[in-house]
């Protein structure tokens, strides 16, 4: 019986008959005053109705009953905010968030609380987090309302608290959308990649982010002509986008247009002067087009920058390799190989050394101990990763091992360590 006058009542209040829903709440809660449901669903009612006060009264009644109960909290902050108790609001938004930090109309309902209090920066904060939550949900409609009250804060700020907001906005969790984005792509789901992205910039034309992320993912898939559009778009609306003009630069390159590609990395530089990597993709457009000189100079400049920058190491060793200085070559190589494997980029660390075993044969003392360091090198790390990063844990099982077995090489040590510590974990 108690469910069935329950049923009703809730058909009532759809149907828009709410003194009606009332009532029958009402006898619901008369014979289950425990009912959190019927508390909240007449608290609806009231609201509607335009009892405000009153509709506050039966959400925090369904809340003394069950303290999680999301819908309820985000009722009375609606209703709290409709009759100017902003604290309230913000209080019971953030109640939500505790119970469900995913709970998108929570931080929609913060911004426009923020807004109220004319706290622009959280205001924005908030939308921000709102409309990722809701592009992830491919809500279009709340990311839209999110973002375009965005762009009405910004437009009214002050011009220190409106820069403040913009570095939040590309700096922040839209930032984390793409990147996710790329790792989606690498990681196979190429389709959903693309798929989401182009939803993004369905909900967002002006997204220059999102531009640039389509940009690199038409680059890798080869559409070479398709990333540069989305690369120029890009640059259309944030003409201080470093990654546009770098990888359009890099593309330009690779198709020939050198001048293009150059001028690409110039005006990258001119914002970002202090960026090793450019110098290093502006060196190697300098290498392709048979300038050799200038490219020296643009890598010895991205390692004045960064003395660990191993891209520049690696593009030197092959202009010196191609001028036959095969020792420079080497000692290039070997350092680009070391940090390669100490940063664990396994496919450029490969590719270093069979770049040096194709000059193996013109300097084979040097490069058999180049390729030995090496080698100890990758399983040095190797243990390292399997100890948790404990090196002292890492020594000790060496020196057992150099203990039980003397005399052998310091690659054969780790090999058996490594193998050791496997069968271990795999019994």
């Amino acid at each position: 019986m108690e469910q069935e006058i329950y049923n009703q009542a809730v058909a009532n209040s759809r149907a828009g008959k709410y003194q009606e829903a009332i009532e029958d709440f009402s006898r619901v809660i008369e014979m289950n005053p425990n009912f959190a449901e019927a508390y909240y669903g007449r608290g609806l009612a009231k609201f509607d109705l335009g009892n405000k006060e009153e509709a506050i009264a039966d959400y925090t009644q369904a809340l003394a009953i069950n303290p999680n109960y999301i819908d309820a909290y985000l009722g009375r902050a609606i209703a709290r905010l409709i009759v100017g108790d902003i604290s309230g609001t913000i209080t019971d938004a953030n109640q939500i968030i505790t119970i469900n930090g995913n709970y998108a109309p929570a931080y929609k309902l913060l911004g426009n609380a923020y807004r109220k209090q004319d706290n622009q920066a959280d205001a924005i904060a908030n939308f921000k987090r709102g409309a990722e939550l809701y592009l992830e949900q491919k809500d279009a409609v709340n990311c839209r309302k999110c973002l375009d009250n965005i762009k009405q804060l910004q437009n009214v700020v002050s011009p220190a608290v409106k820069t403040d907001s913009n570095v939040r906005w590309e700096k922040g969790d839209s930032k984390t959308f793409l990147n996710r984005m790329l790792r989606r792509f690498e990681k196979g789901d190429r389709r959903g990649a693309m798929a989401d992205l182009n939803w993004a910039l369905q909900v967002d034309t002006s997204d220059s982010q999102a531009y640039c992320c389509r940009g690199i993912i038409r680059y890798k898939q080869g559409d070479n002509l398709g990333a540069i559009s989305d690369f120029n778009q890009a640059l259309q609306f944030n003409d201080r986008d470093v990654l546009a003009y770098r990888n359009r630069g890099m593309i330009r390159s690779k198709m020939g247009d050198f001048k293009g590609a150059i001028a690409d990395f110039d005006a990258a530089l001119k914002i970002e002067p202090n960026n090793s990597l450019i110098y290093v993709t502006r060196g190697n457009a300098y290498r392709d087009m048979g300038a050799y000189q200038e490219a020296m100079k643009d890598y010895e400049q991205a390692l004045k920058i960064n003395p660990n920058e191993a891209k520049a190491f690696y593009n030197r060793g092959i202009i010196y390799s191609r001028l036959e200085e095969m020792t420079k070559a080497i000692d290039d190589y070997q350092n680009a190989a070391q940090l390669f494997g100490e940063a664990e980029d396994w496919n450029n660390y490969q590719k270093t050394l069979e770049n040096l075993k194709k000059i193996q044969t013109t300097v084979p003392s040097q490069n058999q101990n180049i390729d030995e360091d090496a080698k100890y090198k990758k399983l040095e790390q190797q243990l390292l990763r399997m100890v948790g990063g404990y090196w002292e844990m890492a020594e000790r099982l060496i020196a057992k091992v150099e203990e039980k077995y003397p005399g052998r090489d310091r690659i054969w040590y780790l090999e058996k360590v490594i193998s050791d510590w496997q069968q271990q974990q795999d019994s």
